[in-house]
């Protein structure tokens, strides 16, 4: 595969605005090497973050791993489950919603939400103001601020084939991301439709809404996202024939 283009990483650095907690961005995958080690630092990032419970956890919730950081107002609801692995950020006022799973290092940003029977895993939601919708499957993932994610979204984070790495899909090449698992990267002000298939590597340009029902790979711009509304389009015309 080839090795990532400095346009690619100017792209990712476009992604998100801030301004963002002390630490975070130091943690985002603006360039090759922070891209590869981004679990690495996620762990470590966790670690360094000081103990604060602020927020409530309802009695029914499932909580066997550790909640490193509440923030006021910030809620765990009954039938919730924070896997044993799990060490979980929870901005202000955000909420974990009923049956959803969380596993390993998972951060979300302030009024954010993670909605009914979610499972995040080695995900960072930056917020504010970010939502999961119900039935979402997001790992090794970064989301920005103010993105809407619709119900029933699936984000492949591995390959079925035999490489080590996933590739990244930039102007048509395979580009070496360096991570074995790798969701996407979703800019700010990002709306998903529902029933949407997100590959593994996939960047998604800030300030797009996109169609349902779609499957995403590789490099969601402007162009991109007028070709898959404009193939919506046609196939909602012919589903109503």
């Amino acid at each position: 595969m080839a090795r990532a283009p400095g346009a690619m990483f100017e792209l990712i650095r476009s992604l998100w605005s801030g301004p963002l907690e002390p630490g975070l961005d130091d943690l985002l995958p603006i360039d090759s090497i922070r891209l590869a080690t981004f679990y690495q630092r996620l762990r470590e990032y966790v670690s360094a973050v000081p103990r604060l419970h602020a927020g409530t956890i309802d009695g029914a919730a499932c909580v066997q791993g550790e909640i490193v950081s509440m923030g006021l107002g910030s809620v765990i609801e009954a039938g919730a489950i924070v896997h044993r692995s799990c060490r979980l950020i929870l901005g202000e006022n955000s909420v974990v919603r009923a049956g959803a799973v969380l596993r390993d290092e998972v951060v979300v940003g302030p009024n954010s939400m993670v909605g009914v029977h979610c499972e995040v895993v080695r995900s960072v939601l930056l917020g504010p103001s970010t939502q999961l919708g119900h039935f979402v499957y997001l790992a090794d993932s970064v989301l920005g601020a103010r993105v809407m994610v619709a119900g029933n979204t699936w984000v492949a984070n591995t390959t079925v084939g035999q490489a080590e790495t996933i590739p990244i899909i930039w102007h048509g090449r395979k580009v070496d991301s360096g991570r074995s698992h790798l969701g996407m990267l979703v800019g700010d002000d990002v709306r998903f439709g529902a029933s949407t298939t997100v590959c593994p590597g996939c960047i998604v340009a800030p300030g797009l809404t996109l169609p349902p029902s779609v499957t995403l790979d590789g490099v969601i711009d402007g162009a991109r996202r007028r070709a898959l509304m404009q193939h919506f389009g046609r196939t909602w015309s012919a589903r109503k024939r």
